[in-house]
């Protein structure tokens, strides 16, 4: 395809970003499509989910002329909403997860009816900052669930944060980013904890955007259980 446009597709939900002419809506795109579109290149932005992006494609087939439209890559697929200790899936922003020792990488996943979306007011052109703040948390609780032993016949150890940093250095946008952290021991380990260090970086076209430090404990799911609950009598006893 010659002079083809490059275009990024996104979820309804960052239809602000399309102020700038090679970032389109899914309703744009296919809007356009019963035109006379020009020669594209579409890759996926944020937003968008499997599901639309192989719609998406459908109605391309149907409604351009051959050869007109291509596509490139598709939208990363969420991680476990159990792993990353959510109730809704909508609400998952990583996917795409690896390890590589202790080291572990994942791409930005949003939603675009995600809750986290829905209810932030600013401009959202940008990822809003809090979601970058969530998308860091469940990279290092689904990479402590991932790269540290559970005690025999107990479940995924189970991250609490103690202490954290978040820094932001640009905006980022509804396109392509990439987390990648490390866990490092932070303390002598036990049986029912774990203490650990991790930063998380988040890149956007090779630069940073922002970074989360955060010092955790991996405890054993039935000790911090135990825990919470001794913690909480002892609050309400005292009221």
């Amino acid at each position: 395809m010659s002079d083809q446009t490059v275009r990024y597709l996104v979820g309804e939900s960052f239809h602000r970003s399309t102020c700038h002419p090679d970032v389109q809506t899914v309703d744009q795109l296919v809007e356009e499509l019963r035109t006379d579109a020009p020669p594209m290149l579409i890759r996926p932005g944020l937003g968008l989910d499997i599901a639309t992006w192989e719609w998406v494609k459908q109605q391309a087939a149907q409604k351009a002329t051959s050869g007109q439209v291509a596509f490139d890559g598709s939208p990363a697929v969420p991680v476990a909403r159990r792993v990353v200790l959510k109730h809704a899936s909508d609400n998952v922003v990583i996917g795409n997860a690896s390890t590589d020792g202790d080291r572990f990488r994942c791409e930005l996943v949003i939603a675009n009816d995600s809750e986290l979306m829905r209810d932030h007011t600013a401009d959202q052109q940008h990822v809003p900052g809090m979601l970058l703040i969530e998308a860091a948390i469940q990279a290092i609780t689904w990479a402590v669930a991932k790269l540290t032993t559970p005690l025999p016949g107990q479940g995924d150890r189970y991250a609490v944060m103690h202490a954290c940093e978040f820094a932001f250095h640009r905006f980022a946008f509804p396109l392509p980013a990439v987390l990648e952290g490390q866990l490092e021991p932070n303390g002598k380990p036990e049986d029912e904890r774990i203490p650990l260090k991790s930063t998380v970086t988040i890149w956007q076209v090779g630069r940073q955007c922002s970074t989360l430090t955060v010092r955790l404990d991996a405890f054993d799911p039935s000790h911090i259980f135990a825990v919470e609950h001794a913690q909480a009598r002892k609050t309400l006893d005292r009221i």
